[in-house]
């Protein structure tokens, strides 16, 4: 199997064996968020197969596409989240009151990652002020273009497809 393929909206992709059954192809034109003013890191993780054709490719495309609607729309959902429910995020009632008026630009949460599966897909913040945020940062994961969930990633096993000591979700 070639190590590189391309794909229409995408690009071209590399292919990387990860630990057990982990397939790991990551996006070679990785796009800059305005927002965050960086590069986000983008992967597509398979487990049992090698076929990326298995992801939605044409949301990948459209995620890709509209990064920053995205991060919009997933730091939304967080500070919904947040006033519904400060516990989860580590904060009392008082303490989450201060983040009710914070941008989305200094909203605690920093290093978006994307990673697309199979059946959904996650926006990844590695870093964040939040105590939930410790040590891997928080998940949003999507249905589509559909947030649906904040996952506390903090017990999470580290993940290093690479060597550089990323973590995947």
């Amino acid at each position: 199997m070639s190590s590189t393929v391309f794909r229409s909206g995408i690009g071209r992709l590399h292919f990387e064996r990860g630990p057990d059954e982990l397939r790991v192809w990551s996006v070679e034109q990785v796009p800059e968020s305005a927002l965050y003013g960086g590069l986000v890191e983008v992967n597509l993780l398979l487990e049992g197969t090698d076929d990326i054709d298995a992801v939605d490719l044409v949301l990948v495309g459209e995620v890709l596409g509209r990064l920053d609607h995205y991060l919009e729309t997933g730091l939304r959902f967080v500070r919904e989240a947040l006033e519904a429910d400060p516990e989860f995020f580590g904060l009392t009632e008082a303490e989450s009151e201060s983040y009710r008026s914070v941008s989305d630009a200094d909203f605690p949460l920093d290093a978006p990652q994307l990673n697309f599966y199979a059946d959904e897909w996650h926006l990844r913040f590695a870093e964040g002020r939040l105590p939930v945020c410790d040590p891997y940062g928080l998940v949003i994961a999507f249905s589509g273009q559909r947030p649906l969930r904040v996952e506390d990633v903090s017990d999470a096993a580290a993940v290093d497809t690479d060597g550089s000591g990323r973590h995947a979700s």
